[in-house]
């Protein structure tokens, strides 16, 4: 430890506030981009084989049951929140990931080929871009 103060003993002035403004910039972008970036949801699509997408409003409490390859999912929707509270496959994934609420959550039922995804209506981030 006593190394580490020698050493910080010949830094200059200049040095010094260099690496305080670099600190200062990455606290500012971890709480910029990590903290402040979960956003609540506005609406969720809801994919299921064969149909077309149901965009949902999260603003309204209600059950959706959703037709999938093995048969019905059930859907819940409270609080701005929305869940898998049924599903007819067997290892039932879907039911335990739990609520979903932020933009770009996502949950499936693969073996029921249905998916929940959440989306904000002024978002603009882009997933990925392909040439």
């Amino acid at each position: 430890m006593k190394k580490f103060f020698s050493y910080y003993s010949f830094l200059t002035m200049a040095d010094r506030v260099i690496l305080a403004l670099a600190l200062w910039f990455l606290i500012w972008l971890y709480l910029h981009y990590w903290v402040s970036g979960e956003r609540q949801a506005d609406y969720a699509l809801i994919l299921a084989t064969n149909q077309l997408p149901k965009q949902i409003n999260l603003q309204h409490p209600q059950k959706i049951a959703i037709d999938g390859r093995l048969g019905k999912s059930l859907i819940e929707v409270s609080k701005e929140r929305i869940r898998f509270i049924a599903s007819p496959c067997q290892s039932k994934q879907c039911i335990h990931a739990g609520w979903l609420k932020t933009h770009g959550d996502f949950v499936a039922c693969l073996p029921n080929q249905v998916s929940i995804e959440l989306h904000r209506i002024d978002a603009t981030e882009l997933d990925s871009i392909v040439y």
